[in-house]
């Protein structure tokens, strides 16, 4: 927290929720996405962003509790970007198959370049878009950021038990701050919905960093982090 003290991130969160960021029109915020790629990580990644980081290495903790060759597992990454939690994976030692999904073309290019995916899609997901993928396909289900407000509609979280094997690990991340209060209750109604309609279960939600500073929290709470809550199911 120190740091986030010390340094004057105002330039460039407002760049996140300005040049990247529509809050009310998701296909304008992925085309900004797209035009930005070339400096989206060290946007992000400048602001503390390691929640993908977090994400893939909880994701694979709890896969490996059913998984016992993790090495034949298959993962889908939403709304995978540039390939941070793919790499997060592969920090990890994840030596399966990842696939990724996008509907940013200029995110999805410097993905490619990784080498990370075996395959990679573009797609704008939606919810008379059904992801580009089989029914009961992947092991796990990973995705960071892609669900707030401007992006994933909540509804979204349907399409992801759809393509997951039964049994298999969804885990996602929406940060946790006031300005995303009400697609935060939306996308937890959602959730719940799916639960008491028994297609999937809770395995656990925990908060973790997700900016270094919430510039858009009152006064006294504009130098604490910005969380990401990460949200880990298991299909039924």
């Amino acid at each position: 927290m120190s740091a986030a003290k010390d340094k004057d991130f105002s330039g460039l969160y407002r760049k996140i929720y300005g040049s990247y960021i529509d809050v009310t029109n998701s296909e304008k915020t992925v085309d900004n996405y797209s035009k930005l790629a070339e400096s989206y990580e060290e946007d992000f990644v400048g602001m503390g962003y390691d929640t993908p980081q977090v994400l893939a290495s909880e994701a694979l903790k709890l896969l490996q509790e059913t998984k016992k060759d993790l090495d034949n597992c298959k993962i889908l990454d939403i709304a995978c970007g540039t390939g941070l939690v793919a790499q997060g994976l592969r920090n990890d030692g994840f030596k399966g198959s990842i696939d990724g999904i996008d509907g940013s073309e200029g995110m999805l290019k410097i993905a490619e370049e990784k080498g990370l995916y075996q395959i990679l899609k573009e797609q704008f997901i939606s919810i008379d878009k059904p992801i580009l993928f089989d029914d009961n396909s992947y092991d796990a289900i990973v995705c960071c950021g892609g669900f707030g407000p401007g992006h994933l509609i909540p509804a979204a979280l349907q399409d992801l038990i759809r393509v997951t094997k039964s049994g298999g690990l969804i885990v996602y991340s929406t940060r946790y701050n006031e300005a995303a209060d009400a697609y935060v209750k939306e996308l937890t109604n959602e959730a719940e919905a799916l639960v008491t309609q028994n297609k999937w279960e809770k395995v656990k939600i925990f908060l973790a960093p997700y900016f270094c500073v919430d510039l858009s929290a009152s006064e006294e709470k504009k130098s604490k982090p910005l969380l990401a809550s990460i949200y880990c199911y298991r299909k039924k």
